[in-house]
C-alpha cells in the first residue's frame, strides 16, 4: 500500500469519526446537567441582610445539599441511559460496516479508512458506558464483537483466496 493511500484512509477514518459523532449529536442529544440542576437552587449558602444563626444556616445547607444530590443523581441517571445507548448504536453500527466494507468495498484507501472510522466509534460509544458497565457485561459484549470480526477476516480471506485461485487458473488456461 502507498503512503498516500495510508495517509488518505486516516484521512478518512479522521473525518468518518467526526462524521459519526456529530451526526449521534444531531440525532441524539446528549443529557445537560442544566437541564436537571437549577443553579439558583444550589448556590452557597451566604449571610444575608438578617443574620441567620448556625442553625438556620445548617439547616439551608441541609437543604441545598439535598437538592443538589437529588438533581445530581437525575442527571447522572439520564446520562448512563443515553451512555448505554450511544455504546449500543456505535457497536451495532460499527461492527456491520467493518463488516460491510470487509465484504463490500475493494478499494483499500476507503475501505481501511471507514472501517478504522468505525473502529473509533465503536471506541467512543464503549469510553462513554463503560464506567457503567459490570465486568461481566464488558466481557460478553467484546467478545461478541471479537467472534464477529474474527468471522467476517476468516470469511474475506476465504473469499480472496478463492479469486486468486480463480484468476491463477485463468491465466494458467490462456
Amino acid at each position: 500500500m502507498k503512503i498516500k493511500e495510508i495517509l488518505l484512509g486516516i484521512a478518512i477514518a479522521i473525518i468518518f469519526l467526526m462524521f459519526c459523532v456529530f451526526g449521534m449529536k444531531l440525532i441524539y442529544d446528549a443529557p445537560k446537567y442544566e437541564d436537571y440542576c437549577d443553579y439558583n437552587k444550589i448556590t452557597p449558602v451566604t449571610y444575608d441582610k438578617i443574620n441567620l444563626n448556625d442553625s438556620e444556616l445548617q439547616e439551608q445547607a441541609q437543604a441545598q445539599q439535598e437538592e443538589y444530590e437529588k438533581c445530581s443523581k437525575l442527571y447522572d441517571e439520564a446520562n448512563k441511559n443515553y451512555s448505554k445507548n450511544m455504546f449500543i448504536i456505535s457497536l451495532i453500527f460499527g461492527v456491520l460496516l467493518i463488516a460491510g466494507c470487509t465484504i463490500f468495498i475493494e478499494i483499500s484507501s476507503i475501505s481501511g479508512g471507514l472501517m478504522f472510522g468505525s473502529l473509533m466509534f465503536i471506541i467512543y460509544g464503549t469510553g462513554r458506558y463503560w464506567d457503567y458497565m459490570d465486568d461481566f457485561m464488558r466481557f460478553i459484549i467484546v467478545g461478541i464483537a471479537l467472534g464477529i470480526l474474527i468471522y467476517v477476516a476468516y470469511w474475506t480471506n476465504k473469499r480472496m483466496n478463492s479469486k486468486k485461485t480463480d484468476k491463477n487458473k485463468k491465466l494458467k488456461k490462456k
